[in-house]
């Protein structure tokens, strides 16, 4: 194997890898990934056994096609730290030696009977959709899963929900929902049953990190895997077994109260109030349904309070004397800025002596976007 090649073009790709492979102090066989030269393209292959990672590169020079078992981490220590852009990389027996005028250094190798299967995937059953929507969307969901990670890991993970009309993408941490809707006339695909998984917050994770252009994500479903295809770069994993619960159950339709919140005036509120939260990050809402107004407070012993009003409009309400409700400000920050519209539409059951409900947020406009959030 011999290969002329861009530095960074390869070096975009082995910060994948580098973040995929484990990063043990032994040389196991994790640690390492595949160089493979084949007709003009430098293909690449990496797997912790949980994920993988396939890429290839568009090679300036294939002198001798072959392939190289490599360590992950010190090759991609080696490739940030090398002066030239063009780089040549050779296979000398069971070593790779990355060279360039000024610069010359080798790595061991390993025997490719040592190194787990390729992991090959079914092309049958997919959907394709532009991928910087698809970003969008999950951006918006994002935090949930990260929160879940923490509260209830066997929910840290995107609910992908295909029926006849409708791709839901679902995610919560039991404290909070949020679910993206869009019609099935946005994607191309061919399938026609309901489909309902669970992706695992990795490969998620690993999908919004990597650096691509605008094109177009199809995304293979089969019945324990699941792809994610950007052309020249492909991720798969095992999908999660759980049963996820009905989440449309929680979802609530009839308020006691409903109101509307000017979207931008309610962040820069919140925004101050998160300066004077606690450890507990609480911050109280105090409504006046007569007055049509708001008071957001939070108090922090060392730091002081802050109080802040705001005028609201209101649709029904079912009381008439001011209450108090309280949340977890960063979660009802996150819920009102993933909002796309000028107003929001707040839906809040009034807490009793039986308990609490959660609020739900959404567009006055669009049903595309709903995030429920309970009560502290």
């Amino acid at each position: 194997m011999k290969i002329n090649i861009l530095k960074n073009s390869l070096l975009e790709k082995i910060t994948v890898v580098n973040r995929i492979c484990p990063k043990k102090s032994d040389l196991s066989v994790l640690n390492f990934f595949k160089l493979e030269a084949k007709g003009e393209k430098l293909n690449i292959f990496a797997t912790d056994l949980e994920i993988s990672y396939q890429a290839s590169i568009l090679a300036k020079k294939i002198e001798e096609e072959g392939d190289v078992l490599i360590p992950a981490k010190q090759f991609y220590e080696v490739l940030q730290n090398f002066f030239e852009e063009d780089i040549i990389l050779e296979k000398k027996e069971n070593t790779i030696l990355i060279k360039s005028k000024s610069s010359i250094s080798n790595l061991p190798g390993i025997s490719e009977e040592d190194y787990p299967l390729i992991p090959s995937f079914n092309t049958d059953n997919y959907f394709e959709i532009e991928n910087r929507l698809f970003e969008i969307y999950l951006e918006k969901i994002y935090g949930n899963i990260k929160t879940a990670s923490v509260i209830k890991p066997e929910f840290a993970g995107v609910y992908m929900w295909i029926d006849q009309n409708y791709v839901r993408l679902v995610t919560t941490d039991t404290i909070r929902l949020s679910e993206i809707k869009f019609k099935k006339d946005l994607v191309i695909t061919n399938i026609e049953n309901e489909t309902k998984v669970l992706i695992p917050e990795r490969i998620i994770t690993e999908y919004l990190k990597i650096k691509k252009k605008p094109l177009k994500l199809r995304i293979y479903l089969e019945k324990a895997q699941i792809t994610f295809d950007l052309d020249d770069q492909v991720l798969l994993t095992k999908l999660l077994t759980i049963d996820y619960p009905d989440y449309q159950q929680v979802i609530p339709k009839d308020f006691n109260l409903i109101i509307y919140l000017k979207r931008d005036d309610v962040l820069k509120i919140l925004k101050l109030n998160k300066i004077f939260t606690d450890q507990t990050k609480e911050v109280k809402l105090k409504i006046y349904p007569q007055e049509k107004l708001m008071e957001f407070y939070s108090k922090n012993e060392l730091l002081g309070e802050s109080l802040n009003k705001t005028e609201i409009e209101i649709e029904k309400s079912d009381i008439d004397e001011p209450f108090e409700i309280a949340f977890n400000i960063d979660f009802l920050y996150e819920g009102i800025k993933n909002v796309d519209s000028e107003k929001v539409f707040l839906g809040i059951n009034i807490p009793t002596e039986y308990g609490t409900k959660p609020i739900l947020l959404k567009s006055p406009l669009e049903e595309d976007f709903i995030y429920i959030l309970m009560p502290i």
